[in-house]
């Protein structure tokens, strides 16, 4: 019985799983990419605990680290700005602070309500943040 064949296939699922997925060609994130990772982990771990008043704290701590992030995230510009028409450039990175504005605002809401004990209401404010963010990715965001 021949077992190169077997031999040659195992080794070759091995070398694919083993390697990880590069999500661009260059295999690097750009700092703007990085921050909006970083609000995504967090936004998931907040919407975890926000409704648990054993981690008021730890919430509060959370969401003031989301609105550092994303005051960080204003001053990095998306790579969509590359393409933008200079006459245009200025309006466009305006309208991208303003709408990271709104996302700040969310957030303080959120924080409000946690602040107040009032989880239920910041749960459900919780639900304001994705349309902001998609709202966000469609103007801003290179694809």
């Amino acid at each position: 019985m021949n077992c190169r064949p077997f031999l040659l296939s195992l080794t070759c699922a091995l070398i694919t799983f083993s390697c990880p997925p590069q999500l661009r060609a260059d295999g690097a994130d750009t700092p703007l990419e990085k921050q909006m990772h970083t609000l995504a982990r967090g936004t998931k771990q907040l919407a975890i605990q926000v409704a648990d008043p054993a981690q008021q704290q730890s919430t509060i701590t959370l969401i003031e680290s989301l609105k550092s992030d994303i005051t960080t995230s204003k001053g990095l510009e998306p790579k969509k700005t590359a393409t933008i028409p200079a006459a245009d450039k200025e309006q466009f990175l305006t309208d991208y602070r303003a709408q990271l504005d709104k996302l700040t605002n969310a957030f303080n809401q959120i924080e409000t309500a946690v602040k107040a004990g009032q989880y239920d209401q910041a749960t459900s404010l919780l639900s304001s943040i994705g349309p902001i963010k998609k709202e966000g990715h469609m103007k801003f965001k290179q694809d």
